[in-house]
């Protein structure tokens, strides 16, 4: 059983506690681990990375969250986020190859995360 726990402003993102801001570098690798081509890695390897990539999705789900409305898109973004707020809500499964789709879902949404938080700087 994993312990869960929703830090303030995160939006109901279930995540293990907040500790630091975490590195761009850090960020990169963890998304391309988990989207590796190929088999499943061990279970134990995707309850890490289910780990890792749910306390990036909580950082980063912060800074977009607070972002100021912007018309029309914010609609598409709002339904995206609660896309998001879901998935980090439904664990991993039991069997190998659900933990491994939804740690590459998890993935998927980071680095979309990623993309949105980067735009919304420039």
């Amino acid at each position: 059983m994993r312990a869960e726990c929703t830090p303030p402003g995160t939006g109901g993102v279930n995540t293990p506690p907040r500790l630091a801001p975490i590195a761009a570098e850090a960020i990169t690798e963890t998304i391309e681990r988990a989207l590796r081509p190929g088999p499943p890695p061990p279970y134990d390897e995707l309850v890490a990375l289910e780990q890792a990539l749910l306390l990036i999705i909580a950082e980063l789900y912060a800074a977009v969250d607070e972002r100021p409305a912007t018309g029309a898109a914010d609609g598409q973004v709002r339904t995206r986020l609660n896309s998001i707020r879901y998935q980090t809500a439904i664990g991993l499964g039991n069997g190998l190859l659900s933990a491994h789709m939804q740690v590459r879902c998890l993935a998927r949404d980071c680095q979309w995360l990623v993309e949105y938080a980067a735009e919304a700087r420039s």
